[in-house]
């Protein structure tokens, strides 16, 4: 199995990776989630969702404008796209391509829908609810197709990160211009494996089926929703038990109400908050974990082993690398879902500083979430700087770090280091700076790391927000 791991040599897993670990010499079978990604409100997923909406209203004003030409040439870059080596093939990737005949068959398929009769289509993650022949391939292709930019940006970022060579390719289907409005054609810098270009996906975009699911929609939520009709109603399918309880079977109501997806668009315009309750139940379900993965994943063995990787690298300047690949993984296994995204020594202050690791923040509760929301941290974004010195930190790399707060990024950092031997005299330097005004740096030892560590692996991953928590209130309190 030729894992991009393994073939591009990195030592981090799938559960220290913020990308799928696909294979190289076959498919995944996950979709690229048009849903997961609007829902989100990170910096990459917001651009995505702008890439999205911009395309498919262009498609709709085609329509609505009768210009089927443009139609029929908007959809006719939705090919397969190999390069992510996502989906249900088998064996070595095949893209089918799309022809005009088939763009000019889903166009016909969108114009003729009940839901773009009423006006109710106005979102691509809802095509699979509501358009004959759309399916998740099509949707989750449509969607790589139209963020091949921002997925080609994130793959270099992530190739820097590891660093992973990168090399010019021009041969990639077009890329979605939103502003424009239109397919460009563009150089993308990608890693290249036996010829061909590969695009990484984030592991938080992706799912194991579409989270909005036509099917399930209908044998869970419409069903549901009628068969509750039916019972307040009385007569007619209603069945009595013995004692008097009155029930209404599933199958009697799917015998009047066959599956259809014009039934489903009619279902939605007469009911709309029962598919704003599907999405809100879709939504909570959050992002895939490592097990989702690979089901044989055991966290609480693999925590269980990662403090004597850290110990094994030693301290200075000739391993700083090898410890900056090894906390890097450990903070994703650690964080991941909540911090998402790492680039490695991204420019700031027009190049003039650089920051080991900078991490998007998308906590939805706990410590995250807290730091997100409260005013004097504001953690937008979560900069790390990886020190493997033999010695204390000391005002300079505290310095360094908080040199790098700024309101469109947040007031709170991680300092990462081996040990420190005079705690009290860094803390109060730390309580200092805050003070100042000038930020919130938490220092992480690799006691810290392997303390946290033991939280997973006795099975309260839990315990990790209330420890980070600890040390945030040492520093401000």
């Amino acid at each position: 199995m030729a894992r991009f791991s393994s073939v591009f040599q990195l030592s981090n897993s799938q559960a220290e990776l913020d990308f799928v670990d696909i294979e190289l010499d076959g498919d995944v079978p996950l979709y690229l989630d048009p849903y997961a990604i609007q829902i989100r409100e990170d910096e990459w997923s917001e651009v995505c969702g702008d890439h999205i909406r911009s395309f498919f209203d262009e498609v709709l004003q085609g329509l609505r404008a009768g210009d089927n030409d443009r139609v029929v040439h908007l959809l006719s870059h939705l090919g397969e796209p190999n390069e992510t080596h996502l989906g249900q093939s088998k064996g070595p990737p095949r893209g089918r391509g799309f022809s005009i005949e088939k763009a000019e068959k889903l166009a016909d398929a969108l114009r003729n829908s009940r839901a773009f009769e009423t006006g109710l289509l106005a979102d691509v993650a809802e095509a699979e609810l509501f358009i004959h022949g759309v399916g998740p391939d099509l949707i989750s292709d449509l969607t790589t197709n139209v963020l091949r930019l921002p997925l080609a940006t994130y793959t270099l970022n992530q190739c820097n990160l590891y660093d992973i060579e990168t090399v010019e390719v021009r041969t990639l289907e077009p890329c979605w211009n939103p502003v424009a409005r239109r397919w460009e054609s563009r150089t993308l810098h990608l890693p290249v494996h036996q010829g061909e270009p590969i695009l990484l996906v984030p592991k938080f975009s992706v799912r194991q089926r579409l989270c909005l699911d036509g099917q399930e929609f209908y044998n869970f939520h419409m069903i549901e929703y009628l068969r509750a009709e039916y019972l307040a109603a009385g007569g007619g399918i209603v069945h009595f038990f013995k004692d008097g309880r009155p029930h209404v079977f599933k199958k009697d109501v799917k015998e009047r109400h066959p599956f259809s997806k014009d039934d489903l668009a009619d279902f939605v315009r007469d009911n709309p908050n029962v598919l704003e309750l599907y999405k809100q139940v879709k939504g909570a379900e959050g992002a895939l974990s490592t097990k989702d993965f690979d089901e044989a994943f055991d966290e609480r063995e693999f925590a269980s082993g990662l403090p004597e990787v850290l110990e094994r690298i030693p301290t200075g300047n000739n391993d700083a690398d090898a410890y900056h690949n090894c906390v890097l993984g450990i903070l994703t296994f650690l964080f991941y879902p909540n911090l998402i995204n790492p680039i490695k020594e991204m420019a700031i202050h027009e190049g003039r500083k650089r920051l080991d690791i900078k991490y998007t923040n998308t906590g939805e509760r706990g410590f995250f979430s807290a730091i997100l929301q409260s005013p004097q941290t504001r953690a937008l974004s979560v900069p790390v700087e990886c020190k493997n010195y033999s010695t204390d930190v000391n005002n300079p790399e505290l310095d360094q770090l908080t040199g790098r707060f700024g309101h469109a990024r947040g007031f709170l950092g991680f300092l990462l280091c081996r040990s420190v031997n005079d705690r009290a005299r860094l803390l109060q330097k730390c309580k200092d700076a805050a003070l100042d005004g000038r930020g919130v740096i938490i220092i992480l030892e690799d006691v810290d790391l392997n303390e946290m560590l033991r939280f997973v692996s006795i099975g309260s991953r839990r315990n990790i927000s209330d420890f980070l928590q600890g040390k945030l209130d040492a520093v401000i309190h």
